[in-house]
């Protein structure tokens, strides 16, 4: 509908570990891409900081560093909504349950390609007594290090954010 303003209706702050590495481009395609249902924060701040609206906050974040960060997100007040992990290849490198369990739904992004953590992606289930899932990424999906069309729907479908 011409005219019609959007309004977002959550909030995903992006903590990508090693495996995306850093820099503006990424955080901005990230931006763009889930744009305007979503809004983007980046960095660990987004998660220990009080939050700026009322808006849901969804955690995306890395399978590397996990444990430190998922510590971060059970203190947030309030915690998240959902969280988001990419997976990359592989299994996880810690214990999951050192940092304590979610309560919030668990989705598990593992790309198509990535043999070894399609074969691991049970093991994440350890994360959250809430739901869980595992997507399948289709190849030359850009995540974590930038966020495009297709990963963009992914993101938004598992948030249960609905583009107009």
């Amino acid at each position: 509908m011409p005219g019609r303003l959007m309004a977002p209706v959550a909030r995903l702050v992006v903590v990508a570990g090693r495996a995306a590495g850093e820099g503006a481009d990424g955080a901005e395609s990230w931006g763009r891409a889930l744009a305007p249902e979503v809004t983007v924060g980046q960095g660990h701040e987004g998660l220990a900081a009080p939050p700026i609206d009322a808006l849901p906050r969804a955690l995306f974040t890395t399978g590397d560093r996990v444990g430190a960060v998922l510590a971060d997100a059970l203190r947030a007040d309030p915690p998240p909504s959902h969280v988001l992990l990419w997976a990359g290849d592989g299994e996880p490198e810690e214990d999951l349950t050192a940092a304590g369990r979610l309560s919030c739904p668990v989705t598990v992004l593992v790309p198509m390609a990535a043999h070894a953590a399609r074969t691991a992606a049970h093991l994440w289930r350890g994360l959250t007594d809430g739901p869980f899932t595992v997507r399948l990424l289709p190849p030359g999906c850009p995540l974590p290090a930038a966020c495009d069309a297709v990963s963009a729907r992914i993101v938004k479908e598992e948030l249960q954010v609905w583009p107009a």
